[in-house]
């Protein structure tokens, strides 16, 4: 018999293509804040704010799998970013105490973070051990994960998924730089050198899936390839496999920061997310190469 998988962040990128690759293996169930697209079956309505969950989506539920979070692309505004925090922290704990009011103890939590835990301002190679800095996106990826492990008080394994950057071909990231390189234009944001981590979102798929059936998978990991690359090579790579004739445009730092505030620290980091944790529980990459990913599209 199918186990039951409920997942939060119905639109996102990674919760459908975790119901496209893994359908035939659980009973997969997602809640939405979209009332139009709950059929009551499979998607089920729940409210944040009014501290709401449809009880049927719990129902006989084996494994919670937490995606959902308000994009912290959008304006950091006062009241955006406290949309940012609840859609994260205080879904967790309404999560938590329905399953105390229904009495369902989840196998397995696992919640989506991110290696924006390190710090907007922090450099260099991270592991799951290294401090966290003070800004209010690592601040706010403490908060989360602590929530998470609220979950152990009613016997459930958490894992924490310090999430890089996901590529895609349906993502944001890889369709802008394709969709400006196929017109002739390499944008590089910010310095060539800056590193960037990033794990292939089927490989995000499948940890999630390794991490509900392996009893090894527990606590915090980064989520990343063992090859981080620069932002110079990355571009370099899509013009040898895909558009050898682009030339490059750098966009300074400076000019980011004009045009989007603080908000362009999001798009400058230079850490190195380190999968040594991941390589101890043997966890096989499906794309640890990006020409790879970039010859598969």
């Amino acid at each position: 018999m199918k186990e039951t998988v409920l997942i939060s962040g119905k639109n996102g990128l990674l919760a459908n293509r975790f119901w496209e690759l893994q359908k035939s293996n659980y009973n997969i169930k997602f809640l939405s804040t979209d009332k139009k697209k709950c059929d009551n079956i499979s998607v089920f309505y729940w409210n944040i704010k009014n501290k709401f969950i449809d009880e049927n989506a719990l129902k006989d539920c084996d494994h919670i799998v937490l995606l959902a979070g308000y994009p912290i692309i959008n304006r950091w505004t006062k009241e955006n970013k406290n949309k940012m925090y609840e859609s994260r922290i205080n879904s967790t704990k309404l999560i938590y105490k329905y399953c105390k009011k229904l009495m369902i103890e989840p196998k397995t939590f696992i919640s989506a973070s991110a290696i924006g835990i390190y710090g907007l301002e922090s450099e260099g190679e991270k592991d799951e051990k290294d401090t966290t800095n003070t800004d209010w996106i690592s601040k706010m990826a403490i908060d989360w994960e602590k929530s998470a492990d609220i979950f152990k008080k009613i016997n459930a394994k958490v894992v924490k998924m310090r999430i890089s950057l996901i590529i895609s071909k349906k993502s944001l990231f890889l369709k802008s730089y394709l969709l400006s390189m196929r017109f002739g234009i390499a944008t590089l944001l910010g310095s060539k050198s800056r590193h960037i981590s990033w794990i292939h979102i089927d490989d995000a798929v499948n940890f999630i899936d390794q991490a509900i059936n392996n009893k090894k998978y527990n606590g915090a990991y980064n989520l990343a390839t063992s090859k981080s690359l620069t932002q110079g090579k990355l571009v370099q790579i899509i013009k040898e496999e895909k558009y050898p004739f682009c030339i490059t445009f750098q966009i300074p730092t400076r000019i980011l920061s004009f045009i989007l505030g603080k908000r362009s620290k999001i798009f400058i980091p230079n850490i190195i997310a380190k999968a040594d944790k991941l390589k101890k529980i043997d966890f096989k990459y499906k794309y640890d190469s990006f020409r790879e990913v970039i010859r598969s599209i």
